[in-house]
């Protein structure tokens, strides 16, 4: 039976029914609580509902406050969540409205509530939004050091522009400054263009007319290099279905339908070629898991599962998300990523698996009961350790 706290635990980090269902009321509450924020600040409007806006914020205040609690009550690990990116702008998104109370001078930082618009970030984590959210996230960490030179070299570029400006131009036309001129090179450069400010000399037209063609480089590039690596990516996943099994990288036929028996229980075949090599993966450094694939690396597609299930490939990527949760707790599913991918004209399934902070076991059903299995993924292999191999790999890996 779970505990009220391993229940809250599902319902406010995990990825099922429940913690779907309090998403969506957050939702909800997020986005009403927001509109309350941009009506109060607005004069007209404030004025007139100022007692009845402030009923509303109060009231949120509290709920989004009991939900902050109860995250770092339920959370395995509660430190790292209040000092992680969501729980800081949780705490952040609260704190204005109750240090008002005690400190007036504080009101002008209501407006950091609107902090709470990130939280849907969080909420939106899910399905179909992970996986663009992930193929996004990945492209920009790979693509940081150029954008980085980039943005640089645009700023060294905006200087020098700027101070040649302010050579040209001088105090008499404007340009008062190289701050000043640097501030309306980065305007005329990114396009947007200074109203009040324009170059009165040739040498200044032309100058303004460089950084303006400049400019559109300033988008071009940027898009070019994400978009390169995002291609990139969905290329080298690809790539990963000509090699062989190996310590990163398992191909299993399907979830549910067993080509060679169809007579075996789903159950069965699911518990091997699922649950078995996640917990190996979660237990070890990760990897992925092509399901639809068989072990030559031949693409085959879940299709038989699909029909077998009679699901669609969004049902089926809930399934597995569920179960996995059910199985190795919340913690570990948010180390799961599970996508839908086409392959040579076929829709195969990668569950790619991160290494997990704390050890996962497996509850097989034996004729004695369910008995606890320790997996963990070896060279090609997803292998069990017991006794004393258990012991010293626990100590190598987690300690």
């Amino acid at each position: 039976m779970k505990t009220v706290r391993k229940r809250l635990l599902d319902a406010l980090f995990g990825s099922g029914p429940a913690a779907r269902t309090v998403d969506l009321w957050l939702l909800a509450a997020i986005l009403v609580s927001v509109s309350v924020v941009m009506l109060d600040s607005a004069a007209d409007i404030g004025s007139a509902w100022s007692d009845r806006l402030r009923i509303a914020e109060i009231a949120f205040t509290v709920i989004f406050s009991v939900e902050y609690l109860l995250r770092l009550f339920c959370h395995p690990k509660p430190s790292r969540y209040a000092f992680g990116f969501f729980g800081v702008v949780d705490f952040v998104s609260i704190a204005p409205t109750w240090l008002a109370f005690v400190l007036p001078g504080w009101d002008s930082l209501a407006v950091l509530r609107v902090l709470r618009m990130f939280r849907i970030f969080r909420i939106l984590s899910l399905g179909r939004f992970s996986r663009a959210a992930m193929t996004i996230g990945n492209a920009l960490e790979a693509t940081r050091y150029k954008i980085g030179a980039f943005v640089i070299g645009v700023v060294l570029i905006s200087v020098v522009a700027g101070s040649l400006m302010y050579l040209v131009e001088g105090p008499e036309n404007g340009f008062t400054s190289v701050r000043a001129s640097t501030y309306w090179a980065i305007i005329t450069m990114t396009t947007v263009g200074h109203g009040s400010l324009m170059p009165a000399t040739v040498l200044g037209q032309l100058l303004a007319s460089v950084l303006v063609i400049l400019g559109y480089a300033v988008v071009a590039i940027p898009v070019g290099v994400i978009t390169s690596e995002v291609l990139s990516a969905k290329k080298a996943r690809e790539a990963l279905l000509t090699g062989e099994e190996t310590e990163r990288q398992e191909f299993k036929s399907s979830a549910f339908y067993s080509y060679a028996n169809p007579n075996i229980p789903q159950e069965v075949i699911f518990e091997a070629s699922v649950l078995k090599p996640v917990a190996g993966f979660l237990n070890a450094r990760g990897g992925f898991l092509f399901i639809g694939v068989d072990d030559n690396a031949t693409p085959l597609g879940i299709q038989p599962d699909l029909e077998i299930r009679q699901w669609n490939t969004e049902q089926y990527v809930r399934h597995l998300t569920d179960r996995i949760g059910e199985e190795f707790g919340s913690s570990a599913a948010t180390c799961t990523h599970i996508r839908i991918e086409t392959v040579k004209g076929l829709e195969v399934c990668v569950v790619e698996i991160d290494p997990s902070p704390d050890p996962v076991w497996l509850l097989k059903a034996e004729k004695s009961g369910k008995r606890k299995l320790f997996y963990v993924r070896t060279n090609n292999s997803t292998r069990e350790l017991d006794g004393p191999e258990f012991i010293s790999y626990f100590r190598k890996r987690w300690d």
